[in-house]
């Protein structure tokens, strides 16, 4: 009877036994959910006062007055209770509140997905036009604020300060340390003549003390320019909230401020293995002694060099002192700057030119002793720090099979998952690796094969099919050179990941501008130092490019680095004493930490048409790869 019910109904025995196969195969994917399968939530074991009752309250009340106390509830949870206020908020359809719902929802939103991390989306809920036009001053100034702190935080501080300056009161934010901290570091970084035209156009005293500090704070003066300008600010404002960031004692670093060296010495290896990078640094250091000296007429120290190659660096150390030296600048590697480190010669202050990623046993000597270099560990983090502000939470990692590769996965893999993100595979290549079956194999497209091919082999017939990437991942990073990003991308794209968000570290990039070459790394997104942006050429960086040949390739970045650390030196004690301080270098927006490590700010950019382009904040439309995850 079943099988005259089938036939009756058009359904051949075949077929359905087809149905069932497909099913039973298709069911061993584990990559290809059909949909997303909504988790049941944790049990909220404490909720705050008031919660419960105004929930139940909206059970009993007519709409709108039930979306309005929702509203509410969710609000009391966000800082504690995140997802249940998330599941609140989802039982309310915005399209169907009044306008100022709309606003108070909209609003809610955008304080989820700050708390979530997913910055994008303050945008997307707080640019709408029942939050623009909304009359509630207090949800206005809340939304400015959102927006100002997730502008601070892509780096976009001219848009984060047009935010800042729309706040009905601006002194409220003295109230807020953490919105005055986010304030401080908009003014910080803001453009000169911004802050400028602001301070000319604002009426408000308190935003021109802010703005007026902020210019104290600039790059490019003296230390001893900025604290005489210090003392005076704080004589005009003595009751002024930004007093809170003036350093505590400015006349201790007024007399320090005068205790320039008469004399450096550079500990380099300008022979043997590492010859050619120290002769790099040295150059370029150099370059910006001589155009310092031209353009300026001051006095400026002696500098002598000192080759560390197959030598002992405390004892090189020890001799400069004797001949004089107050500042030492090197060593290069990092056994040296760690035995260095532990013995500094007394009276003298050090710059090295590596950094040492555990500092704790040499707390006594770090008043005198600084670390600066161009790791590719901190490039590793700073990628990863990138991938959860785009919103980012899975990623995939394809690196190569090199003790460099384990540095930079290594860091990056530490930094990712202390934020809350997740790794969804790691797969390593070599000079022998085939990048498209490396990356079919990372995606799991081969997967997807295999299972066609098995239903073929099942059906004994050829089924129509189109390969599938797994749909768990919404990142990928690619620590890589130069030539293996150029295959790694396309391979990508080949496998069907080609829209998926693409990250490298700056050795993906050759530092030469290439379209026909690079046009393979459409979308790979890079953090780039100011050498190497194609539009950024200063007078010093041209001389040494137009000097030496080897700065035009991969030896640019320690040239830029011995520039550099020309320009630190007299600014260490600087940047050390006042919280905020930056320096603009060839090497990135430079500033020292607590640790008296020099940390280096660096240009995110995005390969569009082969050329380099500032990286805009991401725009996404994706599904939740965390929830992609769990369904599976």
């Amino acid at each position: 009877m079943s099988q005259n019910l089938f036939i009756s109904q058009g359904i051949s025995k075949r077929t359905l036994v087809t149905t069932l196969l497909i099913s039973a195969v298709l069911a061993g994917c584990s990559s290809q959910p059909g949909k997303i399968v909504e988790q049941p939530l944790p049990a909220v074991e404490f909720a705050p006062a008031g919660t419960d009752e105004l929930l139940d309250r909206a059970q009993r009340s007519p709409f709108p007055e039930s979306a309005r106390l929702k509203i509410q509830a969710a609000n009391q949870l966000i800082s504690g209770q995140m997802v249940r206020a998330q599941t609140i908020l989802d039982s309310l359809n915005y399209e169907e509140l009044p306008d100022d719902l709309k606003a108070e929802m909209a609003l809610s939103r955008a304080k989820v997905a700050e708390q979530a991390g997913q910055n994008w989306e303050i945008f997307f809920w707080l640019d709408r036009a029942s939050v623009i036009n909304s009359s509630n001053v207090q949800l206005l100034d809340a939304s400015h604020t959102l927006k100002a702190r997730a502008y601070n935080r892509y780096r976009e501080y001219v848009t984060a300060l047009d935010e800042w300056s729309m706040l009905s009161n601006i002194s409220e934010l003295d109230k807020q340390p953490e919105n005055r901290d986010a304030f401080w570091e908009t003014l910080l970084n803001a453009p000169e003549e911004r802050l400028i035209t602001l301070g000319n156009q604002t009426s408000n005293e308190t935003m021109k003390g802010w703005l007026e500090l902020a210019l104290v704070y600039r790059p490019g003066k003296s230390l001893d320019q900025q604290l005489n300008d210090l003392s005076a600010w704080r004589n005009r404002w003595q009751n002024h909230p930004a007093i809170t960031y003036l350093p505590k004692d400015i006349s201790a670093l007024q007399v320090a401020s005068t205790n320039q060296p008469d004399k450096i010495t550079l500990l380099l290896p300008v022979s043997g293995p590492l010859a050619s990078a120290g002769r790099a640094i040295r150059d370029g250091f150099l370059a910006a002694y001589y155009q310092n000296l031209s353009d300026s007429g001051e006095n400026i120290p002696e500098v002598t060099v000192m080759d560390t190659n197959g030598k002992n660096v405390i004892e090189l150390a020890n001799e400069a002192k004797n001949q004089g030296t107050e500042l030492i600048i090197g060593p290069l590697d990092k056994i040296n700057v760690s035995l260095l480190k532990e013995n500094t010669p007394e009276g003298v202050t050090v710059l090295a030119l590596n950094t040492l990623e555990d500092s704790s046993s040499h707390n006594a000597q770090k008043d005198s002793f600084f670390e600066y270099g161009l790791a590719t560990e901190d490039e590793a983090r700073a990628v990863a720090r990138r991938g959860i502000l785009d919103g980012h939470r899975r990623v995939l990692i394809l690196r190569p099979e090199t003790s460099w590769g384990d540095r930079a996965t290594n860091s990056f893999v530490s930094e990712w998952t202390s934020l809350g993100g997740e790794i969804a595979g790691i797969s390593e290549f070599n000079s022998k690796t085939e990048f498209s079956q490396l990356a079919g194999q990372a995606l799991l497209v081969d997967e997807s094969q295999k299972r066609a091919k098995e239903l073929n082999r099942i059906l004994r017939e050829k089924l129509g099919f189109e390969p599938r990437r797994r749909h768990d991942v919404d990142m990928i990073y690619m620590p890589s050179n130069p030539k293996e990003a150029r295959q790694l991308k396309p391979a990508l794209s080949y496998q069907f990941a080609g829209k998926l968000p693409v990250y490298a570290t700056s050795s993906a990039y050759s530092g030469r501008v290439s379209p026909s070459r690079d046009q393979d790394l459409d979308n790979l997104r890079v953090p780039v130092m100011n050498w190497y942006l194609p539009d950024n050429k200063g007078h010093l960086e041209s001389n040494i490019r137009a000097t030496w040949s080897s700065a035009r390739g991969q030896y640019g970045s320690l040239y830029a680095m011995g520039a550099d650390a020309f320009t630190l030196y007299p600014r260490l004690q600087q940047l050390a004493s006042l919280p905020g301080s930056r320096l603009e270098g060839l090497t990135g927006l430079l500033s020292i930490n607590s640790t008296h490590h020099v940390e280096r700010e660096l240009s995110w950019q995005v390969f569009r048409n082969g050329r380099l382009r500032p990286l805009p904040i991401p725009v996404q439309d994706k599904p939740d790869v965390l929830a992609v995850k769990a369904a599976q």
